[in-house]
């Protein structure tokens, strides 16, 4: 934290929630640090705000029932990514009362990251259902051709579309950062250069690789020796026709080289 404090001279991007704009300002960053590990220790995780709105709402939210939407089970477990939806939704699949929904989205982001196989599961089927092309990650504009592939196979929408309509369940009023973050979870969903989750690789860390990406974004010059990271971040900044300079540290063979295309980059 000295070493990041010494060469950044203080000087932090942020992203604050309810503020639109990512903001360049100085702050003590060691405080800052404590500051934001502080309130992430504080914070009631996603699944128990879910099962405390249940709890308290428990009147209102048994009156609701969806089994009128729910798909139906015999066509959908004939699809590898339709056994998983049963399994991860489990308890709604049965009952069909919105009760269970909550309590299952509850448990989703636990599940995943606690179960990392479940999340390869998922991603494995989706792809073989969607029958996806599987030199997928070495594609050449990913997004645009995806957009052209998957109106015409079983999902009958672009990654645009679903893109645009996975913000819109959670953000009511969506930014910029709410896309983004999105598309960078989806284009691994969709296996462009996919986490391969374990016990020591959780799911957790594919959500803060993208903020790592968002960030990078709104630099100069991002530089990242994760290819996962750098291959999603390309995509996205040629989608969303960002300027900031994007480099690799694991194709480096010549640290002068390097060294002397920063210097240029910083000074024009």
């Amino acid at each position: 934290m000295e070493f990041l404090k010494a060469i950044s001279k203080n000087i932090i991007i942020a992203k604050y929630f309810g503020i639109n704009e990512t903001i360049i300002q100085e702050r003590e960053l060691i405080e800052f640090f404590h500051e934001i590990r502080t309130d992430k220790e504080n914070k009631k995780p996603t699944q128990d705000i879910f099962k405390v709105l249940a709890e308290e709402h428990k009147k209102f939210f048994s009156k609701i029932n969806l089994k009128s939407i729910l798909p139906n089970k015999e066509e959908l477990t004939k699809s590898e990514s339709g056994k998983l939806f049963f399994k991860q939704f489990e308890s709604f699949s049965k009952s069909g009362d919105f009760i269970s929904l909550l309590q299952d989205v509850s448990n989703f982001n636990e599940r995943f990251q606690n179960n990392p196989q479940d999340f390869n599961d998922l991603r494995k089927g989706l792809k073989d259902d969607l029958k996806l092309d599987k030199n997928i990650s070495n594609w050449d504009s990913v997004i645009q051709k995806l957009d052209s592939y998957l109106p015409n196979s079983p999902l009958h929408k672009s990654f645009s579309e679903s893109v645009n309509e996975g913000v819109a369940i959670f953000h009511k009023e969506p930014i910029f950062f709410d896309y983004y973050i999105s598309a960078y979870n989806q284009l691994g969903l969709f296996s462009f250069r996919p986490d391969n989750l374990s016990k020591k690789n959780r799911f957790n860390n594919s959500i803060e690789d993208s903020f790592h990406s968002f960030y990078g974004a709104h630099s100069t010059c991002f530089i990242t020796n994760d290819k996962i990271l750098y291959h999603r971040s390309k995509a996205l900044f040629e989608a969303f026709q960002i300027d900031a300079k994007l480099i690799n540290t694991f194709e480096v063979d010549n640290l002068s080289r390097l060294n002397l295309e920063l210097e240029n980059i910083l000074e024009n």
